[in-house]
């Protein structure tokens, strides 16, 4: 017999089941050729023992391992390894096969205003602005999850289901916008979406065709401006000071162009976090009637809000219907998991609908199930309430250390929410050259490309993420950026 003591690890504090764990690390044997074609496996009994786990747990694993084709139980026999393991074999369509086809002989179309996102690496750093996935509910969701898949399957229910999204979650969001953001709306205002990404993709699809203008800030979301560059419009930009986006030049452009449509982050703007004041809201929705277009508002972090209550957004004062709202559990829970929300009229929701339906027939069912019972239960309140409570100790600290440390060579405003810190380097540092230098360390730093204005001077700024650090992470990481930025001094 093997030495399966020494072979099989078991990690208790792992957040991988056991009886998965178990799995992979006899999927990893066999793929080894440590465990061969038809070589029997230990009874339950024997390897609960060795492996000083419960045998229900055993009996899990090889269940798991012959569902996906590795061993076959046979009654009163045993376990025992395939002769045929289930790997993928790729199909030859030629005699002389290339390394790699480069370029098509078709002329296909090509996406000229687009930029592929890059991947998050596992580097800690000063990201954009993201949770700490390890304060997430997951065991709670991953239940929740567990239970939605086999009470659809058990009623048969794991079809195709309306493209909106499942009745729970709209009604759970509709009653979490109406109480934390005074909204007034129904489930048939909303449309559940894939993240805040695809909100962004269909609000813009309904507002803009090629000629059409979008007002944004100079400095914006620049994933909403290739969306409206995609769709053949054009941006026009007005500046962002601490008071958000400046109003003053919007008469002049609508009285130019064919404005339809103003992309404003209201709470915590993209990316400088400045929060727009309640007199240039007003302000906004009056020149938003007067010269007939709409506002895309985006929604991505109102719940993280530190100094005082936070300004309710434009959507809540909307009585002819000119906001679309949106905004996604990505800031709450954690990025892989894509549930997001579009709030806007119903005739417009019926009409978008139309749209999603051909890119992406609907979203996961038994995720966003989940996610609504999670609600139901008052599991993401609670989460939500103590990731505010950590997120501010967070920033405080890491404003704290800054300040003390990094005075000289970085000014920057304390936020009053969000997740990251908008940082405006002394001019002398190439932000470029710091990034390589800091992810060669094994930091994160933004080399700022991503963030230039649109129009005027570049800025030498980036956002510094706090939220997914911990104390002990972030000293460390400013104590690199030290170092390093005293390299171009």
């Amino acid at each position: 017999m093997l030495p399966y003591k020494t072979l099989l690890q078991i990690n208790r504090t792992s957040n991988t089941p056991l009886f998965l764990q178990l799995s992979n690390q006899i999927v990893q044997l066999i793929q080894n050729g440590q465990l061969v074609s038809g070589s029997k496996l230990p009874s339950s009994r024997i390897l609960a023992e060795i492996c000083q786990l419960n045998r229900n747990t055993i009996n899990k694993s090889y269940q798991e391992l012959e569902s996906l084709g590795w061993i076959n139980i046979k009654a009163k026999k045993g376990a025992f390894v395939v002769d045929n393991f289930p790997y993928i074999k790729t199909q030859t369509w030629a005699k002389e096969e290339s390394d790699n086809k480069q370029v098509s002989k078709f002329p296909f179309y090509e996406f000229p205003f687009l930029k592929t996102p890059k991947a998050v690496d596992t580097l800690i750093g000063f990201d954009d602005g993201f949770p700490d996935i390890r304060l997430a509910p997951i065991e709670d969701l991953g239940k929740a999850y567990m239970r939605t898949l086999r009470q659809l399957g058990f009623e048969n229910k794991l079809s195709y289901t309306d493209a909106l999204g499942p009745s729970p979650l709209k009604y759970q969001v509709s009653k979490l916008l109406n109480e934390t953001r005074g909204l007034n709306i129904t489930e048939a205002n909303i449309l559940i979406t894939r993240g805040s990404t695809m909100a962004v993709h269909l609000a813009v699809a309904a507002t803009i065709k090629h000629g059409d203008t979008m007002i944004v800030g100079t400095t914006s979301y620049k994933t909403a401006n290739m969306m409206v560059n995609h769709f053949g419009g054009q941006l026009k930009t007005v500046p962002v000071d601490d008071k958000g986006i400046q109003l003053d030049t919007i008469p002049d452009i609508c009285k130019q162009h064919r404005v339809r449509a103003i992309y404003v982050t209201s709470h915590h703007h993209h990316p400088t976090t400045v929060t727009l004041s309640t007199e240039r809201r007003l302000q906004l929705m009056q020149l938003a009637t007067e010269y007939n277009f709409c506002v895309l508002e985006d929604d991505y972090d109102y719940d993280f809000h530190y100094d005082n209550s936070p300004v309710l957004p434009l959507a809540s004062g909307d009585p002819e219907g000119r906001v679309i709202h949106f905004g996604s559990f990505t800031k709450l829970i954690a990025p892989a998991f894509r549930v997001g929300y579009l709030v806007a009229s119903k005739e417009l929701i019926n009409s978008i609908v139309k749209l999603r339906r051909i890119f992406d027939r609907q979203g996961d069912t038994v995720l966003e199930i989940a996610i609504a019972e999670l609600m139901e239960k008052g599991i993401i309140r609670r989460h939500k309430k103590k990731s505010w409570r950590i997120y501010k100790e967070r920033r405080d600290y890491c404003c704290d250390l800054l300040e003390k440390k990094l005075s000289d060579f970085i000014q920057f405003e304390k936020p009053s929410g969000g997740m990251a810190i908008w940082a405006i380097f002394d001019k002398a540092i190439d932000l470029p050259i710091l990034s390589k230098r800091m992810r060669l360390r094994g930091v994160y730093l933004s080399d700022g490309i991503s963030y230039q204005p649109i129009e005027g001077p570049p800025v030498n700024g980036i956002r510094m993420g706090f939220a997914s650090m911990n104390k002990e992470e972030m000293k460390h990481c400013i104590t690199i950026l030290k170092e390093e930025i005293e390299h171009f001094s």
